[in-house]
């Protein structure tokens, strides 16, 4: 597939009509405010699921860069870097609670 604006946007829609509001582009991981509760998206059992699990097994999730961020820091004993941007409500402190 190659990736050009308008696929990456038709992309984005197409999962967020489903209420996948998270999709990776590589290793980055985009979010998009649902504006609204998913039930379960931050669940004590969403953290266990992505809990050891390499990128790219489960669906995208914010869970699934924190914990691989977690594992590299423990495994090359080096400090770890996210970045979260966006505009006044997108949804940033949401994502890092």
């Amino acid at each position: 597939m190659y990736l050009n604006e308008a696929t990456l946007l038709n992309n984005v829609r197409l999962r967020y009509l489903k209420d996948k509001i998270y999709t990776y582009v590589g290793n980055i991981l985009v979010a998009v405010n649902p504006y609204n509760d998913i039930q379960d998206l931050y669940s004590t059992q969403s953290i266990s699921r992505y809990r050891g699990k390499s990128l790219g097994l489960l669906p995208p999730h914010v869970f699934a860069i924190a914990d691989k961020a977690f594992r590299d820091m423990k495994v090359l004993s080096q400090s770890q870097s996210m970045i979260v941007s966006g505009e006044s409500g997108a949804g940033k402190t949401e994502s890092t609670k």
